[in-house]
């Protein structure tokens, strides 16, 4: 309980050190600005009080012509983390009159293409180095994902899937960000049925084991709701309920007796998590200046249901800063992480290292169980190419306008994984590790970047990696 409260005391101590502000008056009477009317260009489909919700003033607004300087950048860039629009533009037209100054602000935008019935075809796997290491073309997924985004015109998210393959998914998501008139609260219903013929039953040697058969290997239904209270821009508080349903093959537990200290293939359990995030960063899909917070109180098993072996009390905390050095270099740091209550839970519970966004660069082919980590991550990027524009006049018009960046990156990685159940095979484990090496990050619309890393680990393993997710 005590790594708790440490854990808690240093996101919100973060919390309350980054997100002091001071308010200065202002200096000179003759340099307030009175905002007089918001234009709006170019939303077709996006509903106008979508749009007013992301700004840092509204019409009536008395500032310091600093701070709405100030206020127009920032508006820019909440705009663009909505990931509406491909390009935003916000510029005023200032009036004086009388010894004051009125301004009109005008905002341009180029909605993004929102409909997207895609055929599937991707790879089954933790990231791309994992899978060129088995070079197992059956781990490919195949099938029909449909989403909608923006719909209704009211920056909704509406996702089915239909999958085959490796992993065969059916699924449901409906994302509604604001159902109340004062835009402060938001809904997530998300629910699915997923079947595996391969399943990961243990770790040996730092890498995952599966079982492979021609029947399934796994039965997995979740259903989830999301309540979602966001009061102002940057800050937001989100609750969720959900209930998982998986089922095992026998086998599973022949192979590995500790899969489940109770030896059940069947585990149904409910779970309810609190999400507290606080984002100032000026591009979510690549930042370059801000900061982001977050913390993830999570309790999986709450004894409700008639086959639960499941009881995991876990905080997981993130940290990022992010510094604008000039002259093209930008630095970048970042801190995840967990503490999880002790214990012999399922096997596929115990997850630490090596998966989504909390890796160790260098350490891609490898995964760190534990119920407990700490991840520091570091980069140091100059930009070689930056907000260039480029036309291609035989897409459509949604698409023939990229935008794109790319930035030579260097970087040093460490972390720390504990368990109290280490496994003689898994040295990673109970050890410090770190890594570095440089790349090339690609970063263009419609949230797409790419990084290519050459990178070195501390058992002097090296190699080239690809990853499509920022590392930070």
């Amino acid at each position: 309980m005590k790594r708790f409260f440490i854990l808690l005391i240093f996101t919100f101590s973060t919390t309350f050190v980054f997100g002091q502000k001071e308010k200065t008056p202002c200096p000179d009477s003759l340099k307030i600005v009175y905002l007089n009317q918001i234009y709006l260009n170019g939303n077709k489909i996006t509903q106008n009080k979508i749009i007013y919700r992301e700004l840092a003033f509204k019409v009536g607004d008395t500032l310091c012509l600093k701070e709405f300087i100030s206020n127009l950048k920032k508006s820019k860039e909440n705009l663009q983390n909505t990931s509406l629009f491909n390009y935003v533009e916000v510029r005023d037209v200032q009036v004086a009159s009388e010894g004051k100054i009125y301004a009109n602000v005008h905002i341009d935008l180029d909605e993004r293409w929102y409909i997207w019935p895609m055929p599937i075809f991707e790879l089954a796997e933790r990231n791309p180095n994992a899978w060129w290491e088995s070079n197992d073309l059956s781990k490919i997924n195949y099938g029909l994902f449909f989403t909608w985004e923006n719909f209704r015109g009211r920056r909704e998210a509406l996702k089915i899937i239909a999958q085959g393959g490796y992993d065969e998914k059916l699924g449901f998501y409906y994302d509604i960000p604001f159902i109340n008139i004062s835009q402060t609260l938001g809904l997530i219903l998300n629910a699915g049925l997923t079947r595996n013929h391969e399943v990961t039953y243990q770790t040996i040697n730092n890498k995952p084991v599966r079982y492979r058969t021609e029947k399934y290997a796994r039965y997995q239904y979740y259903a989830s709701i999301t309540l979602n209270i966001r009061k102002n821009i940057y800050t937001s508080h989100s609750f969720r309920l959900g209930y998982y349903d998986h089922k095992y093959n026998d086998t599973i537990f022949q192979k590995n007796p500790n899969f489940d200290p109770n030896q059940a293939n069947k585990f149904n359990y409910f779970s309810l998590s609190y999400t507290f995030r606080n984002d100032h960063r000026d591009n979510k899909n690549y930042a370059l200046n801000g900061y982001f917070l977050q913390a993830v109180l999570e309790k999986q098993g709450l004894g409700i249901s008639s086959n639960s072996n499941v009881d995991v009390l876990s905080l997981t905390s993130s940290v990022r800063k992010f510094w604008n050095l000039g002259n093209q270099w930008y630095l970048a740091g970042g801190f995840t992480g967990r503490i999880a209550s002790t214990g012999r839970n399922p096997y596929f519970l115990n997850t630490g290292l090596g998966y989504h966004q909390e890796f160790v660069r260098g350490y891609e082919h490898y995964v760190i169980d534990g119920e407990n980590f700490a991840l520091f991550k570091t980069d140091l990027k100059y930009a070689l190419f930056q907000d260039q524009i480029s036309n291609f006049l035989l897409l459509p018009n949604k698409f023939s306008k990229v935008h794109w960046s790319v930035y030579l990156s260097f970087f040093i990685d460490a972390a720390y994984s504990t368990t109290e159940l280490p496994q003689l095979t898994n040295t990673l484990q109970n050890t410090t590790l770190f890594g570095y090496g440089a790349g090339i990050n690609i970063v263009t619309y419609y949230d797409m970047n790419f990084r290519f890393e050459y990178s070195f680990n501390k058992m002097g393993e090296r190699g080239l990696f690809v990853s499509f997710i920022s590392a930070l």
